[in-house]
């Protein structure tokens, strides 16, 4: 595991993020996009419930892997708002997000937006 004293963040694996401040790691540990699409959209039933318009509420925004699994499967427009209180820098969402290939437009566009 290495430590980033900068951010507050170890990294398991060089890819995944653990808050030293809660000893969480912000996805998990097999499989973040597995269990984003699990938990967040499929315990939601979002696919199915999507209408233009929607909006999506949440709190912990963290590497926003909700947002880019989210976005990977609508095809409307949705509204996302999310609140964080401990937001990663732009370098650390870059190599959060380095473990999602199949994300890797999405997340570049979240990152410059």
């Amino acid at each position: 595991m290495t430590t980033d004293d900068q951010s507050g963040l170890d990294w398991r694996d060089g890819t995944i993020p653990v808050s030293r401040r809660f000893d969480d790691p912000y996805f998990s540990l097999n499989g973040g996009l597995e269990e984003a699409r699990h938990v967040f959209l499929a315990g939601n039933h979002l696919p199915g419930r999507l209408r233009p318009g929607f909006h999506v509420a949440e709190t912990g925004f963290g590497t926003g892997l909700n947002l880019l699994a989210l976005a990977q499967v609508a095809r409307v427009p949705v509204r996302f708002t999310s609140f964080e209180a401990w937001p990663l820098s732009r370098d650390d969402l870059s190599r959060a997000h380095a473990a999602f290939p199949e994300l890797a437009p999405l997340a570049a566009e979240l990152r410059t937006g």
